[in-house]
């Protein structure tokens, strides 16, 4: 990547730009066409208030802009449209960008696009699902201690259409439509032929947009007199300065869900809350366009704790590896050099090199409905938020844990009884011996018995391994069941989806859980399903995860099988 740039994207080739030998000259700002509202520089972030990079604008941030300066409007940087590590031959400028200024939710900039491009109709069609980000110049961009961005520099502006790989740093980086000039006037003339329920309808709707005091009229008109006394051209008059001071004290409510202005940090559980029970809730941190909500960072860990109590990847030290693709190569070591050799003055080098594999991981997309009564969602003692984390967090530790285990690799994730070793068949189909307990221990390789080393089994099997019973020579203590819930020194998982004592079944597995992968498209979501189960007086609400799970070594884990 040209070092002379920072960039705000995810994921971007890190290689060097070709050298440009012909780009596209810029029009001026006004010689454009359609205009649409761009956060180029957001606040804060979607990660625990930072993005991707962990960093994060404030509004202390210097972007070295006043209102009226102009930079170039560009397609994602430069980068290619279609491959996600190619740079485009001719970066492709799209438009001009200006900046008008900052709010509480950034800086914004208006952004006039060249409707002859191709790739600018990509966003002219669906801004709602394009993001933005800018470029800064590299060199003078300066950071704070806590790794907020002190300088930033901006020198160009660009906008893109959101794909698996073209991705933003910062997902509030969003574009909203604005209203073209002439749009107010429009409006008072629509009120001019319809001032009875139209205009009462759009007192409400300015009235519910607008934080509480910013429109006010008399309590003691109530709506039909309005309808009644006032002359159509003092309502035109009147809904015109609405929509002015709308415009002036929140720009964006034209095309973008309304923004609950308070003091302090916005209450992401509340907001999530409300919009399980189906309030009207401010959700510019959510997935609103397609009727979901992306769970908040405080209401996610109350998940997660349930999910890991339970799962044995996260428990037992699995590696999580995060990915923004479908499928995702791992590379491992397939065979290490062998030992360094004494060699003899002027006598020939040993030469050994180690080989190289790679485990491919696929995503897959999990989803968990439940169903909910109408009264419960009404009833604000029902703790629907503990009822919730509980109900998805003991599901989605279900998935991992059966898939983790006994998944077979082929059209979902791989488990350790699939991508491990037959280390060990036991003797009998039905028992175990206290004997082939370390046996298959210690089929484990030196190299990878230290670290996160541990068992998984049913519950049930541990039972009959505690109940084993032997003289202080062997291995088990005793009285016979002081084993606890660990076994030579190591813990023990506990998973009804390892196989019974049973003819044929594997009982028993141990292995280092580092040597697993437990992949992560993205957390959990949710989307409320308000009307496909109305007739039975129930709301849906439908979670979905993306993972996947693949073993990296496949002698890391040693597995038993019943006669």
């Amino acid at each position: 990547m040209n070092e002379s740039m920072r960039l705000k994207i995810k994921g971007q080739p890190e290689k060097p730009a070709p050298v440009i030998t012909e780009v596209k000259s810029m029009k001026g700002f006004e010689e454009y066409g359609v205009t649409l509202r761009v956060l180029g520089v957001p606040f804060g972030g979607p990660n625990d208030g930072r993005d991707s990079d962990g960093e994060a604008f404030t509004s202390e941030t210097n972007i070295w802009m006043k209102a009226g300066d102009e930079v170039p409007l560009t397609y994602y940087h430069g980068f290619g449209p279609d491959d996600p590590d190619e740079w485009q031959e001719n970066p492709v400028v799209i438009g001009r960008a200006k900046y008008t200024g900052s709010d509480e939710r950034g800086h914004w900039f208006d952004a006039k696009f060249d409707e002859s491009e191709e790739l600018a109709q990509r966003i002219i069609n669906d801004p709602a699902k394009a993001r933005a980000s800018s470029g800064a110049i590299g060199h003078v961009v300066r950071m704070n201690k806590d790794n907020t961005i002190a300088v930033w520099p901006v020198g160009e502006l660009a906008v893109f259409d959101t794909n698996e790989w073209r991705l933003p740093a910062n997902d509030f980086a969003v574009i909203e439509a604005k209203a073209e000039e002439g749009g107010l006037a429009v409006k008072a003339d629509e009120a001019e032929t319809a001032v009875t329920s139209d205009v009462v309808a759009e007192f409400e709707t300015i009235t519910e947009i607008l934080p509480q005091g910013e429109i006010t009229m008399s309590e003691e008109i109530e709506k039909q007199e309005i309808v009644e006394q006032v002359s159509k051209d003092e309502v035109k008059a009147w809904i015109t300065e609405s929509f002015k001071a709308l415009q002036e004290e929140a720009p964006a409510v034209k095309s973008a869900p309304a923004i609950v202005k308070s003091v302090g940090e916005p209450d992401k559980k509340g907001e999530f809350l409300k919009y399980l029970r189906g309030q009207k809730a401010a959700m510019q941190e959510g997935s609103a366009t397609e009727g979901g909500y992306i769970v908040p960072d405080d209401f996610l860990p109350e998940i997660i704790a349930k999910r890991d109590e339970l799962s044995i990847a996260r428990q037992a030290g699995a590696r999580i590896v995060q990915t923004s693709r479908d499928v995702i190569n791992i590379p491992f070591e397939d065979t290490s050099m062998t030992a360094f050799s004494i060699t003899a003055e002027e006598a020939a080098v040993s030469e050994n090199e180690p080989t190289l594999g790679q485990v491919t991981g696929t995503v897959y997309k999990f989803t968990k409905l439940v169903k909910v009564s109408e009264e419960l969602l009404e009833d604000e003692d029902a703790n629907l938020l503990s009822f919730l984390a509980d109900a998805f967090g003991r599901a989605w530790a279900g998935t991992e844990n059966y898939y983790v285990v006994s998944g077979s690799g082929s059209g979902q994730p791989q488990g350790v009884l699939f991508g491990g070793t037959a280390g060990l068949t036991l003797d009998s189909a039905t028992t175990i011996g206290a004997a082939e307990i370390p046996e298959l221990y210690y089929k484990l390789p030196a190299a990878y018995a230290q670290g996160n080393v541990g068992w998984a089994m049913k519950n049930a099997t541990l039972g009959r391994i505690m109940g084993l019973s032997g003289d202080n020579f062997q291995f088990m203590q005793t009285p016979a069941g002081s084993v606890g819930p660990t076994l030579l020194g190591k813990p023990v998982y506990l998973s009804d989806s390892m196989g019974a004592v049973t003819a044929g079944l594997k009982s028993l597995v141990v292995g280092n859980w580092s040597y697993y992968a437990l992949i992560e498209r993205r957390g959990l979501s949710v989307k409320r399903l308000s009307e496909l189960y109305a007739g039975n007086g129930q709301v849906g609400f439908l979670a979905t995860v993306r993972m996947g799970g693949a073993v990296l070594q496949a002698e890391a884990f040693q597995y038993a099988t019943q006669a």
